[in-house]
């Protein structure tokens, strides 16, 4: 409760914020007031908690959903794989308030009593943050204002790309002071430290931003520093971050959340912390209701087909991560009292049996953890949402990651880290790079398209894939690579835009209404601009 009522007051405080720079600094017996809350630690806790719960919807954003491989849309919803870019739209305010959040731990810091050592890490935590929103903004949108602080409240126009990722470097560069999360974790009680920043969660942050200039800007000698953020990473001078060893150990445990190989996640444990978009695909078996069956519509699909094209018969992910797509029949069964699903018929009292190969449809199986309510109305569960916390980067990204920038730069040791990855996943060297399949497939020739189809394999649904294609097929643009069919990859509308298009911001989200609001001075891109006239 304590806790609940000084997120109140920073709530308050935001909401009174302008116009507060002229205050005079006095400390009334009797009120709380802009300049005497911030004084005891007590009081910089409460401005992180509160900065830990706005960074979940923006490091779990809209767009990334449009790189999703879904094959149909049987209820006529807008699949995110099929989206047109005309309905690309998200929220600036998220991230600003994000943003403004950061800059009131910031701007007040002057003001705490309490020493520079414990005040500390409530500042490298808003460095973090910050790094975070503008590097999600210039991703997300691409040009945008560059906020000014916490108490500086004038009309901006946007700044270009270059300087919004400058803006997020900066931050991301003062991020690095943070501790090694087992050392984080040895300074607090506090059970929910994966979602904290640490000098692990920032090295991968500008990682991933060194690789987004490289590719999108041109910076070419930012594959360099990309594959040096990467080093750092997988050779534990940020952190000890290791590998599951299986596919299925990635699916029960790195996708629960709080492992070895997990380096920044988003809590999502417990009824009050469910995230609900982050279901969108699940469905049977891992909700076991009467509303989910095998053939059951109620998401857009990925079919057998398509799994078996993307996984070959000895890949591990395939079983991992898909639920008996090879099964001739699905068993509902009574064992010990509870309804579950099986592929095999047994000793066990059968309820149901379905004819799995007549249904065109895989089971998303990567996401396993399910949360339920109860009620003395019905006996059946009532599905909440998934029950594991949201991985944002993982070693497994990394690594191939380092692959991508490690070829981009022509170096043959790309394929080390390609391997490592597909030694996991099938569980010896069978399939190092080329193996058959890459020749049948067209990619013992060009890495750089191997390593992004090892991308959408190893982090199926996990948000990458979008940004993936971005971050790849800009290249084609600037004449160095022939890499537009990555860009036709999202959908049949988005193969329809011209080079122009994409140059003009096609790619990138259109601002909404409120982000015009008291502010004549943003302006749509050119690319959406044509579009709203």
């Amino acid at each position: 409760m304590q806790k609940c009522i000084y997120v109140f007051c920073i709530m308050f405080l935001g909401w009174i914020g302008i116009g507060c720079s002229d205050f005079i600094d006095v400390r009334p017996e009797n009120a709380t007031t802009y300049t005497n809350y911030f004084r005891t630690q007590k009081d910089a806790e409460a401005l992180l908690t509160y900065l830990q719960v706005m960074i979940k919807p923006i490091a779990y954003g809209h767009i990334a959903a449009r790189g999703l491989i879904v094959d149909s849309d049987p209820n006529g919803w807008d699949v995110p794989n099929k989206l047109d870019p005309s309905k690309a739209r998200d929220f600036l305010k998220d991230y600003y308030d994000v943003i403004y959040q950061a800059d009131l731990i910031l701007d007040n810091a002057h003001r705490f009593e309490i020493t520079e050592e414990e005040l500390k890490p409530y500042l490298l935590q808003a460095y973090f943050a910050k790094g975070i929103a503008y590097f999600y903004l210039a991703m997300n949108f691409g040009e945008v204002p560059i906020k000014k602080g916490s108490t500086n409240f004038e009309k901006l126009p946007q700044s270009s790309i270059s300087e919004v990722l400058d803006e997020a470097e900066k931050w991301a560069l003062k991020a690095m002071d943070l501790p090694k999360y087992e050392d984080l974790v040895q300074q607090t009680a506090e059970t929910r430290m994966k979602q904290y920043g640490c000098k692990g969660a920032a090295a991968a942050l500008l990682a991933h931003l060194y690789a987004w200039r490289a590719g999108v800007e041109g910076r070419s000698e930012c594959w360099a520093q990309a594959e040096e953020y990467c080093r750092m990473i997988i050779e534990g001078e940020v952190g000890n971050y290791q590998l599951a060893e299986t596919p299925e150990e990635v699916c029960v445990n790195v996708m629960h959340g709080n492992s070895d190989e997990s380096i920044w996640e988003l809590y999502n444990i417990g009824d009050e912390t469910i995230y609900k978009g982050f279901n969108s695909f699940v469905g049977f078996p891992v909700i076991a209701t009467s509303e989910y069956t095998p053939d059951n519509t109620w998401q857009p699909a990925i079919y057998k087909n398509t799994v078996r094209k993307m996984y070959d018969n000895e890949d591990l992910r395939r079983d991992a991560y898909f639920y008996g797509t090879d099964a001739d029949s699905i068993y509902l069964k009574y064992v010990n009292n509870e309804v579950v699903v099986d592929i095999e018929r047994g000793e066990d009292s059968v309820i149901l049996v379905y004819d799995n190969q007549s249904i065109p449809r895989a089971y998303l199986y990567k996401y396993r953890y399910s949360y339920y309510t109860y009620n003395d109305i019905s006996p059946e569960p009532r599905f909440v949402g998934l029950s594991q916390n949201i991985v944002i980067w993982r070693l497994a990204d990394i690594y191939l990651l380092r692959a991508e920038c490690r070829a981009r730069q022509g170096k043959a040791n790309a394929v080390d880290d390609l391997n490592v990855i597909r030694r996991r996943a099938y569980g010896n060297d069978s399939h190092a790079f080329p193996c058959v399949e890459d020749m049948e497939n067209g990619l013992a020739g060009n890495i750089q398209l191997a390593i992004f189809r090892e991308r959408e394999k190893e982090l199926l649904h996990e948000y990458h894939r979008y940004f993936d294609i971005v971050r790849n097929g800009w290249c084609f643009l600037r004449g160095e690579d022939t890499y537009d069919y990555i860009r036709k990859e999202i959908s049949e509308a988005y193969a329809q835009l011209t080079d122009q298009d994409i140059q003009d911001g096609a790619l990138y989200n259109a601002l909404t209404e409120e982000a015009f609001v008291n502010n004549d001075l943003m302006r749509q891109n050119r690319y959406w601009n044509r579009r709203f006239q």
